[in-house]
């Protein structure tokens, strides 16, 4: 399969997770405990609460915002999804939204992530992502060639987060290992206390997926607008890309990638029109200020984004152009973000294609070439 001719490798496709995926996978030992919901009834993701009603992680905050906001959005694009509707979004209507895209391959992602809360301890937020693991690998035995995965890993506890990204891995054949870039009950993601897991990671070969949560119970920069005017189109505007920022910052200033040569990190779902930017500003500050590192680092910044690093572009993203003159295009993937109402499927791949300036050599690189150095895969389906 191709896209006007150039095969597409989706580096970040969503999943709505069912009803009972916690019901069906997770330990029962954890009784009442146990994440559930009502059957789908519209396009959109299920609304997980404890056997009492009370919300697992409970989405949105106190937003000022009209609450039924999103309930209009949903509605404005359910036609697109209506077939992925009547099969309550399956494995099929996965396979079924490819083709209808044009994608040969996709990685799959979570939708909301239920273990983003520094308030849970350690051994329950990682049972939240072991079932959700364990559902994603049944989910893609329908078409394992097209359909990968990304497993969930929470930094709660780095021994667990060790032991699961191995199992993941090495008994589930995960793609990549799906995390949050936000600081987990003040660990940063460049602390030392986390290299086992980017050592295990590297061992593996598998990519460091970062891909921030809407509304996290974790410090969040974007947090700070809620309750204030506006404060769901500020939250929208800068939660994904603040954080995807301070996150490369660590990986690349914070002394991981130095560590960790061979490790490979993706920055998903926060635009990549800074990335110029941000590369310059910490390479400035890096001539400035090298000799007073107390975590040296033998390259600059922007060395170990270029050997390392990739970031995802958004199907309208025209900023592309820029990025690609001032770093090049060695280090950009795409994604479609189905099924989300933001999203720009079934069109995503068309609307990337319209966008001026990019050269076939590009497009290619950014469809496949990339997507496929990042995750391994050797070949297009088929």
């Amino acid at each position: 399969m191709t896209k006007n001719g150039f095969r597409v490798l989706d580096s970040d496709m969503h999943v709505f997770e069912p009803h009972d995926l916690y019901l069906k996978y997770m330990d029962p030992k954890w009784g009442h405990r146990i994440p559930r919901g009502e059957p789908r009834k519209r396009h959109g993701q299920i609304r997980f609460t404890f056997a009492d009603g009370t919300p697992v992680r409970p989405g949105g905050g106190k937003l000022r915002s009209p609450r039924n906001a999103q309930e209009q959005r949903f509605e404005k694009v359910a036609p697109h999804y209506r077939n992925s509707m009547a099969r309550d979004y399956d494995a099929v209507s996965q396979l079924d939204a490819m083709d209808v895209e044009g994608l040969d391959v996709a990685v799959l992602f979570r939708t909301f992530p239920l273990h983003c809360d520094d308030g849970l301890e350690a051994e329950y937020a990682m049972a939240l992502c072991r079932a959700w693991n364990d559902w994603i690998f049944d989910f893609c035995k329908e078409d394992p060639a097209r359909m990968k995965f990304a497993a969930l890993i929470t930094l709660h506890d780095v021994d667990l987060a060790v032991e699961e990204a191995r199992r993941a891995v090495t008994e589930l054949g995960a793609a990549g290992l799906c995390l949050v870039p936000e600081p987990v009950n003040g660990n940063h993601i460049h602390d030392h206390y986390f290299d086992p897991l980017w050592a295990q990671a590297e061992r593996t070969g598998v990519p460091i997926c970062f891909h921030p949560a809407g509304f996290p119970r974790q410090e969040h920069a974007a947090l700070r607008f809620v309750g204030h005017p506006n404060d769901g189109f500020l939250v929208s505007t800068y939660s994904k890309a603040v954080e995807l920022m301070m996150a490369i910052g660590s990986f690349c200033g914070g002394g991981v990638l130095e560590r960790f040569p061979a490790l490979r990190a993706v920055f998903l779902e926060g635009n990549c029109s800074w990335l110029p930017w941000l590369l310059y500003r910490m390479d400035e500050r890096w001539h400035d200020r090298k000799d007073q590192l107390d975590e040296p680092l033998s390259q600059r910044p922007s060395d170990y984004f270029m050997r390392q690093c990739f970031v995802s572009v958004d199907p309208d993203e025209s900023l592309v152009t820029d990025v690609i003159s001032r770093v090049g295009d060695d280090n950009l993937v795409i994604s479609t973000d189905y099924p989300h109402d933001d999203a720009h499927w079934p069109n995503a791949m068309s609307t990337f294609l319209a966008i001026d300036g990019v050269t076939d050599g590009s497009r290619r690189k950014i469809l496949w070439d990339n997507c496929a150095r990042l995750y391994g895969v050797s070949g297009p389906a088929g």
